[in-house]
This record gives structure tokens, sequence and C-alpha cells, in this order.
């Protein structure tokens, strides 16, 4: 293993042993000297090398950890079809291709977040209430010891529990605040139920809206398009005025104009953000890997545009749906999702210091 006494972490190689094992501080930044550098080692996998940090808020503290990824291999909640469980290690996979280091943003990912990784929420075969129930657990767990988190899914009833998680986070800790709820997907999500099921992948929206300290003001929807979306989903957007940003509104005024206006208005006098990107915001061509592929969406280009937008204004969880590797064979759809993670990161270091803040 590696550490140096800026950095207490000990970048993965810490599953190789041996005379080949690499020892330098910044052997994650370089090309590698010996034979088992970040790239093409996966080894025992975790995202972007991290050190594995048990989902608990005093050991997270300890850590010193700011970002927490935590995998939701959750996929039994989807009204299509399935596969999103192997989300969560299909990004570990795209991020052994990697390095940490973004030349673009000049900035070590891994140690300026001290990025850890919390492993997978343990899921209950056929039970969708425990098994959100965990979900909101492991993540209120990770905020508690004072990280954001990235949460990979898992199908799109992830954001159920993921910002019930915040908003009981917020409601113990900052009572008197509300936080800010954005949907980025190519479907509107809004079913009040699904066959008299109130916690599937089309409910997330309309169960965050439920939330104490969430409301419509500090809501917005972006990338909707094509014909699963039916009039119920849209009219519960429109008697709640929360505004719908189709993807034709996308195209005609831009991803980065866009993106500013729905997290302008998240942030808008709240002290939380909980964002859920569905992968099928993309476009079929470039994100054929997820769960309900859809064409005239997001290109590859516009959505690191997304994310480096994003990354400057930041959210308390990003959460990554819908992803599924099984249907990808060419692996673009992980090595993309990844790498939406690495911009949007890249540009939060960025901002952040800008303003002369730390994580």
């Amino acid at each position: 293993m590696s550490s140096s006494a800026e950095n207490p972490w000990s970048f993965v190689p810490h599953q190789h042993r041996g005379p080949h094992q690499e020892t330098a501080p910044d052997a994650h930044t370089r090309s590698p000297s010996k034979h088992n550098g970040a790239v093409k080692s996966a080894g025992l996998m975790t995202f972007m090398g991290a050190p594995y940090c048990e989902p608990n808020r005093d050991k997270v503290r300890e850590a010193g950890a700011k970002i927490c990824f935590l995998g939701a291999p959750w996929d039994l909640g989807t009204i299509v079809r399935t596969g999103t469980s192997s989300g969560p290690q299909g990004i570990r996979e795209a991020s052994t291709q990697y390095f940490p280091y973004m030349f673009e943003y000049d900035v070590d990912l891994l140690t300026f977040f001290n990025v850890v990784d919390c492993g997978d929420v343990p899921i209950v075969p056929g039970n969708n209430e425990k098994s959100q129930q965990y979900i909101c657990d492991y993540v209120r767990e990770c905020l508690e010891g004072g990280a954001q988190v990235i949460l990979v899914g898992g199908d799109h009833s992830v954001p159920i529990p993921g910002a019930r998680a915040l908003s009981e986070f917020l409601a113990a800790n900052k009572p008197d605040e509300k936080m800010g709820y954005l949907h980025i997907d190519c479907h509107l999500d809004a079913a009040v139920d699904w066959g008299g099921i109130e916690i599937t992948n089309a409910s997330g929206p309309t169960e965050a809206l439920k939330l104490v300290n969430c409301n419509a003001e500090n809501m917005a929807h972006m990338g909707s398009r094509n014909g699963l979306n039916p009039k119920d989903w849209m009219d519960f957007w429109i008697d709640n005025d929360i505004p719908i940003i189709p993807m034709s509104e996308v195209v005609e005024k831009g991803v980065v104009d866009r993106t500013r206006y729905i997290f302008e208005r998240a942030w808008n006098g709240s002290k939380a953000v909980y964002c859920s990107w569905d992968t099928d915001s993309l476009d079929c061509s470039c994100m054929p890997g997820t769960s309900c592929p859809e064409c005239y969406g997001i290109n590859a280009r516009e959505a690191i545009q997304l994310a480096r937008t994003m990354g400057e204004y930041g959210a308390n969880v990003l959460e990554l749906a819908e992803l599924s590797p099984i249907f990808d064979a060419s692996q673009m759809s992980m090595k993309l999702a990844c790498n939406m993670i690495y911009h949007y990161l890249g540009s939060r270091a960025v901002a952040l210091q800008k303003r002369g803040e730390t994580p």
C-alpha cells in the first residue's frame, strides 16, 4: 500500500501484495513503474481504486472521506427490463481503465475528495420495501459521516430511499431548512402508483414531494421525450407547478443553459440537493446499456457538459440509475457513465478551489 503525510488513504492496489507492489504516494496519478499500476489491474475492484470503508458514520468520519461511492444493486422495482443490479460493478470495472488524475482540471480526484468505496447495499430479494429501507440507512450513514454520496443503482426506484435519507439527514441536523430534488430522465416518472404499488422506478418525484422538507419550488425535471410518458405523469408536474424541460427544449436552448436553470432552481433557498440522473436520459446511440433505451436523447458530449455544469453547483447526493452493462457488449455505456462521474467530480473540485474552499 502507499500513503503519505498529506494523504492517509492507501490507493488500490490495496489488493496487490508482493515484490511488484507500487509504493510511491503518487503511484495512482502517474504511469506505473511496476506491473500492478492503476490501469488494467482490477484485482478486488473498488471505484477509482479507492479504499474500502465500512458504511458507518464513525468510520467515514475517521477516514475523513468527502465522497462515498455506494452501490445499490436493486432492480426489482422496475416496470421495464431488469439488469441494473450490475450497474455499480459496471462503474467500478470501468474505473479500472482510468487514472484518478484528471488533466483537464489538474486534480487528483482520489486524494482531493478522499474518496472511499462503501461497497454495495445488501439487498433482500423480492422485498422492495426492506431493500429500499436498507438503501436509505446506508446513504444516511455516509451523510452523517460528513461525506457527500455518489449513489449508483439499480433501477430508478433507488431515489425514493436515497432522497428520504437526505431528507432525514437534513431534518435531524438543520430542521428548518429545505432540500431540492432534480430529476434528469427520458421519462417523467410521476406515477402516483403503478398497479397499486407506490415505490416503483416510475415514482421517484411523486415520493420526493411527500418529504417534509422538499417542496415544488426546488424541484425540476429535464430530458423527457417519446411515448412512454402517460398524461397523468405530465399532470403531476403541471398541477404542482414544477417545470418540465423536455428534450426538445434542451436541443433548442442547450444542455448547459438548461442544466444551470434546474440547478439554480434546486439550490434557491435550500441547503441540500438530491440529483437523480437516469442513464436513459442519454441517447441510445451512446447509452445502449440502460434499462429503457430511447432515441432523441442527450449525446455523449452533452452528457459530459451536463456533468461539468453540475459540478459547478454540486449535490449532496448524486445518484446514477438504470445502468445495465449486460445490454452493452462494447462497454461504452459503463465507460461513459464512469466519465460522467469523473467529470462531475473534476468540475466540482475546480469550483471549490476557485472559491478557496475544501470539500
